[in-house]
């Protein structure tokens, strides 16, 4: 198997005609202006291997036969592999018909396994450059497990991801052995990273691999948790964060999400075993850091209360990162209102105005935090060119939901901002909720003016976060960027599509069944999952598509005054409204039956 370079992006008949493709979806512009049929675009990744051992050992047969035929002088003899025929050298690729197609590109069979010109690898190999060079086992045929770990690195090539900082440079140089938790974390990620492929790429050999890796892996797991030592490393957590992604790369049925939340309840409780400790070296504090909001959405899915120590430990980052204060105050609020769901779930919380009075001041704290957001998170909106024929291209074929996108200083900024809208859309329900059950014990006539106000306000902000979510899709895809950028995730990284699945979640069951944005997200999860191979995003698309949605109650008038509304998101907090409530429900419950009659 060789390395073959990067081949060309376009399509069957604008290689063929030699012109340049726009590469759009689902067919390019040339072929559409030419009205002939576009046979569509090649797998990338699989044209950059080419299997050449059957080529090399019948070359190597045929040479041998000449050399006895001539029987050259012994001083005169030169190595097989510097005999280069017209056929080996030049090849070319073939539109048409279903064999295997070549590049036209100069190749010897002696070319390592190399990923250093592919561009989006570069960064990968800059970060383990301290590694010594080991040769790879290279086999003849298929993808290897050893190639699959190679992608998810290659998906991992950016600044601050875990998986590329020194801690996984300096573990990837060690021996094949080691402790249990070592070696539960080589298989972790090579389930994770033999799954993956296996659907990116549709290599079936690779789905079996990545079974028993993840077998192996739980086996390892199990093993180093009997030790207690060992169950507070760092490699036995990494392998938990691991087998949580294994699960939402292959868990397909809504129901398997639960196997998702059992790996995160797994890694719940081995953080609250490593204690503070865990923040005092700089691996253990990225794994706190990245399972933090992950454990946080386990708990809404579970209503379940944040464990105490995880909001105690992002107290104590406050002060140890204070450049990154705003994330972790956001990350502070947004565990009050996961606390808030379970205690309403739970029926430690039952009063409607008590529920009213502690959302509505947990509102008030998103809103705060949002006016202190320093500029550096500050976003642009773009208005798409419809004469940008790569667009779509950048976003691999994904459309968008209308001629807006958002762009964003930094992955970071984008996922601080998604958390907010989130935060703001769930708070904003538990409020409306609440309200409504409020006004069915009552009546709405009853309630004050500025309270129904407030209701319209509400379903405003839904709507206009949800589509907010939905304009920072491409921006997660990497539709802002001609050229590579070595601060994001490479194009093909699976980042892009986990990074949308719990914003994508939200802002699909905030609209209603029939509005043209769920019916976008759903696509979207589609799309998701099968070009990412994420197949719990087609989870959450079977789970989005049967939910009533938000914004299925209320007034026809309120319905409409969220679609057509173009104000911003409103700053006005729920804490006057909630008085407004308690006292018109007050001034109600103490009417006589004749004028409640009356009042409704």
């Amino acid at each position: 198997m060789v390395y073959c370079g990067k081949p060309s992006k376009g399509c069957g008949q604008c290689r063929s005609r030699k012109i340049r493709c726009d590469q759009a979806r689902p067919a390019c512009s040339q072929c559409v202006r030419a009205k002939r049929e576009c046979p569509g675009y090649r797998d990338q990744l699989s044209l950059m291997f080419r299997d050449e051992s059957k080529s090399v050992i019948r070359k190597a047969k045929a040479e041998g036969k000449e050399t006895k035929r001539t029987s050259p002088p012994a001083s005169s003899s030169v190595p097989l592999r510097s005999k280069q025929s017209p056929e080996r050298i030049h090849r070319k690729a073939s539109p048409e018909g279903n064999s295997a197609p070549t590049l036209a590109f100069e190749v010897g069979p002696d070319v390592p396994f190399d990923f250093a010109n592919d561009p989006h690898f570069q960064y990968a190999l800059s970060r383990i450059s301290s590694l010594d060079s080991v040769p790879m086992e290279v086999q003849p045929a298929g993808m290897t497990q050893e190639d699959a770990i190679c992608y998810f690195m290659q998906s991992n090539s950016f600044p601050g991801a875990f998986w590329m900082s020194d801690y996984m440079a300096n573990f990837l140089k060690q021996s094949a052995g080691g402790p249990a938790s070592v070696r539960a974390l080589r298989a972790s990620m090579g389930a994770v990273a033999s799954a993956m492929l296996c659907r990116v790429r549709r290599e079936v050999s690779l789905k079996e691999v990545a079974r028993k890796s993840y077998g192996s892996a739980l086996e390892l797991l199990n093993s180093a948790l009997a030790n207690p030592e060992e169950a507070k490393s760092n490699q036995a957590l990494g392998a938990v964060v691991l087998l949580a992604i294994y699960e939402i790369v292959v868990s397909r049925a809504p129901q398997d999400i639960a196997l998702w939340t059992n790996h995160i309840s797994g890694a719940t409780a081995l953080l609250e075993l490593r204690g503070p400790d865990q923040l005092k070296n700089e691996a253990g504090l990225r794994l706190f850091l990245h399972l933090r909001y992950q454990i946080i959405i386990s708990c809404m899915q579970r209503d379940a209360r944040v464990p105490d120590y995880l909001l105690e430990g992002t107290m104590e980052i406050l002060n140890l990162r204070p450049a990154e204060a705003h994330g972790n105050r956001l990350i502070m609020i947004i565990g009050r209102i996961s606390n808030l769901r379970a205690d309403i779930i739970s029926g430690v919380l039952s009063d409607d105005q008590e529920i009213i009075s502690q959302a509505s001041a947990i509102e008030a704290s998103l809103i705060a935090w949002l006016a202190a957001l320093p500029p550096v998170f500050t976003y642009e909106t773009h208005t798409r060119s419809r004469f940008d024929y790569g667009f779509e291209n950048r976003c691999r074929g994904m459309t968008t939901l209308d001629d807006q996108y958002h762009v964003y200083p930094t992955l970071w900024s984008f996922n601080t901002w998604s958390q907010y809208r989130c935060a703001r859309i769930i708070i904003s329900e538990i409020l409306l909720t609440h309200i409504r059950q409020m006004s069915d014990a009552s009546s709405m006539r009853s309630l004050s003016e500025e309270f129904r106000q407030h209701c319209k306000t509400l379903r405003s902000n839904i709507s206009r976060l949800a589509l907010d979510i939905c304009r920072s899709v491409p921006y997660a895809l990497g539709a802002h960027r001609p050229e590579y950028d070595s601060t994001m995730p490479p194009p093909d990284s699976y980042i892009g599509g986990l990074v949308l699945l719990w914003p994508l979640y939200i802002a699909g069951t905030a609209e209603n069944s029939y509005h043209p944005l769920r019916r976008w997200v759903v696509q979207c999860l589609r799309w998701v999952g099968y070009t990412y191979g994420l197949d719990q995003a087609l989870a959450l698309m079977d789970i989005v598509a049967a939910d009533p949605g938000i914004l299925h109650g209320g007034t026809d008038a309120e319905i409409e005054q969220s679609r057509i509304t173009d104000e911003p998101v409103s700053g006005v907090s729920s804490s006057r409204a909630a008085v407004a409530i308690a006292n018109s429900a007050s001034a109600f419950n103490n009417m006589s039956p004749a004028a409640r009659i009356e009042s409704i």
